[in-house]
């Protein structure tokens, strides 16, 4: 967990606004999240800023990718309709991790699109990836990444894809690894 920042306090008051929204008592997020009910209150406050790890863990129990949390952050100027300029990009650091996640457009009908930075001898926790479609694309570096437990080692030029499956990933070298990522809703299925 990092310490609050400035943007800490607006998120906090989005989280128990969706909190409350879908009727939830803090002890029943945290509880949710298997964290205390203390801190869930901090997050709330803005007195704590939630790492990446904990911003999942909000998004899982409130049913909705991470990058809908942000979609009531302070809303760009007019200029910024069409394009973001790199100054106003939202960027996510996973504490525990060692990924840096740089949101690269507003949240769009629930689709995430960053540039993400896994740093040297980093590694994520396998993701669910229940009802969500990952892709990327590696632009620099070299890494090991697990889609429905079978493995890859990936490269610049590199591309991947997952489909619903848990998806993990391993940065083994001294140096960084970026890459670009798309995380969506998978669309339903029609009725056969």
């Amino acid at each position: 967990m990092s310490e609050a920042s400035p943007e800490g306090g607006d998120l906090g008051r989005d989280l128990r606004r969706l909190r409350m929204s879908r009727g939830l008592r803090i002890a029943d997020l945290a509880a949710l999240m298997q964290r205390s009910i203390g801190w869930v209150s901090q997050v709330e406050r803005g007195r704590s800023q939630p790492d990446y790890e904990d911003l999942a863990g909000f998004a899982r129990a409130f049913d909705m990718p991470i990058s809908e949390l942000f979609r009531h952050q302070p809303q760009l100027d007019k200029t910024a309709r069409d394009v973001l300029d790199a100054a106003q990009r939202r960027v996510i650091e996973a504490d525990n991790t060692g990924a840096l996640d740089d949101l690269l457009v507003p949240v769009m009908d629930g689709i995430e699109f960053y540039r993400s930075t896994l740093g040297a001898r980093s590694a994520s926790r396998q993701s669910s990836g229940e009802g969500r479609l990952e892709m990327g694309l590696v632009l620099e570096g070299e890494f090991e990444i697990w889609i429905g437990g079978r493995h890859h080692v990936v490269r610049p030029g590199s591309s991947f894809w997952c489909r619903g499956e848990p998806l993990s990933w391993l940065n083994p070298h001294d140096t960084p690894c970026t890459v670009i990522w798309v995380v969506a809703p998978l669309p339903d299925e029609p009725d056969a």
